[in-house]
């Protein structure tokens, strides 16, 4: 799960925004901005509403939780049952790349597992 701080620190850097910048631009302190990126806050509905303008997103963008891993043994799908021009979908390449890598990975450890075991067997 993407949390909305986590979606509100991607937005802000794609953008090239810094959290002083943002803050500005909602009329808050960066410091109350700091603490909705972190999680520890959340933003009021009048302030989503300004998010939303500011980086051209829907609401349901910021809040929904849509990202769905569709991952079978060496087929990796990541889909945005939302916007495909949401945040998570923009970013999927290389989270694609980097969940094929630990998949490569895993790979490699079985295979010497296997090895292993087989070793062991055999010295039965």
């Amino acid at each position: 799960m993407i949390t909305l701080g986590t979606k509100l620190a991607r937005l802000r850097t794609n953008k090239g925004f810094t959290q002083q910048e943002v803050a500005d631009s909602l009329n808050v302190s960066q410091p109350a901005y700091h603490k909705w990126e972190t999680d520890i806050a959340r933003p009021t509905t009048e302030k989503l509403l300004k998010i939303c303008e500011l980086f051209d997103v829907e609401i349901n963008e910021l809040l929904e939780d849509s990202l769905v891993f569709n991952i079978t043994n060496n087929d990796c799908k990541i889909q945005n049952m939302g916007n495909t021009n949401s945040i998570s979908y923009n970013e999927s390449q290389e989270l694609i790349k980097g969940i094929l890598k630990n998949q490569d990975a895993i790979t490699s450890l079985l295979v010497t597992q296997n090895k292993l075991i087989e070793k062991l067997i055999d010295k039965k």
